[in-house]
């Protein structure tokens, strides 16, 4: 079977497990069949811009899962000279890519998104940036969920940027935590008082307008953020899905950042928090073998003592008993 087709098949029968646990073996070998065929043709790599075919444009713009493009001025903003856009192509689907990601280039490392994606931003010099910040990753076929094409293209860009922009010496991401305020809602029905209120400050909405909430909040969230990417689980892997990707790649997390994402979006899944994984180069290999052995966490100091803060904080007090709860 070709590859459109494989992809076509697996999504039918991964959308209907939950209800025909047999399809399981089936998808499995579909799946296998499927990896077999971009291993012995694996796909190319193409940077997208806005001379790219429409039907590719108008495929980017469906898919991307992280930051919604909204409209042509926000598309061509994203497709400026400094920025990139790359995605794999198989050839038997030359105008449908694989997975895509969008990079910004920077001078220095990024907390916020929110100035990436700013489409009335002015259009900086490439030449003048040191850093390259992936700040999406999104697949374009639910086919393909699973089969690691995202970490090929990542190390793909980071050898094409590293060959074109030589002054660019630093490869990190500007991330959203997905999971963090659904765990922390979660964390703070387990838990009673102080941690309770918190969170129905954060549903309430409008803490953002008030300095005293917000100051507060911040210092609360960001230990209890750095507790959830460093400690709570999924099996032996971190929870958070984004954490699980960029650590198997071989990242480091490098810093948590209060208000980096202040989307709708942003503020309902971290409260606003983003993180930087940093993808080193002389270490990635290491890293990625350090992880694969033993899950093992690569963080900054910085990160660990906010780790560290939020368990001080769990033993001295009944604040929020549960953080470093395993099962949380």
């Amino acid at each position: 079977m070709s590859i459109p087709t494989l992809i076509k098949l697996r999504a039918a029968l991964l959308y209907g497990l939950d209800r025909h646990a047999s399809w399981a073996a089936i998808e499995a070998e579909i799946a296998d069949e499927l990896r077999a065929h971009l291993a012995a043709n694996p796909p190319q790599m193409r940077r997208i811009d806005s001379n790219s075919p429409r039907g590719v444009l108008s495929r980017i713009v469906r898919c991307e899962a992280v930051h919604a493009i909204c409209g042509l001025r926000d598309l061509r903003r994203r497709l400026a000279a400094d920025r990139r856009c790359y995605g794999l192509f198989s050839e038997s689907m030359p105008d449908d890519p694989l997975v895509f990601t969008e990079v910004a280039l920077t001078r220095g490392m990024s907390a916020e998104v929110n100035a990436i994606l700013d489409s009335n931003s002015p259009v900086a010099d490439p030449e003048s940036a040191d850093c390259a910040m992936f700040y999406s990753i999104s697949s374009c076929h639910e086919g393909l969920r699973g089969v690691p094409l995202g970490n090929v293209l990542i190390r793909q860009v980071v050898s094409r940027l590293q060959a074109e922009l030589p002054m660019v010496r630093t490869f990190a991401t500007v991330s959203p935590v997905p999971g963090f305020r659904g765990w922390l809602k979660d964390l703070a029905r387990r838990s009673r008082g102080e941690l309770a209120e918190l969170v129905a400050v954060l549903d309430e909405g409008s803490w953002l307008e008030r300095q005293t909430q917000a100051a507060r909040l911040k210092t609360e969230l960001l230990p209890l953020c750095a507790s959830y990417l460093l400690h709570a689980k999924r099996g032996s892997e971190p929870l958070d899905a984004v954490a699980r990707f960029h650590l198997a790649n071989g990242a480091r997390l490098e810093r948590i950042n209060w208000l980096g994402d202040r989307s709708a979006a942003g503020f309902t899944r971290s409260a606003g928090i983003t993180a930087n994984y940093l993808y080193d180069l002389a270490s990635v290999d290491a890293n990625h073998d350090a992880y694969r052995a033993d899950r093992t966490i690569l963080a900054t100091s910085h990160v660990k003592k906010l780790a560290a803060d939020a368990a001080a904080r769990a033993s001295s007090s009944e604040h929020h008993p549960m953080v470093l709860d395993p099962g949380v």
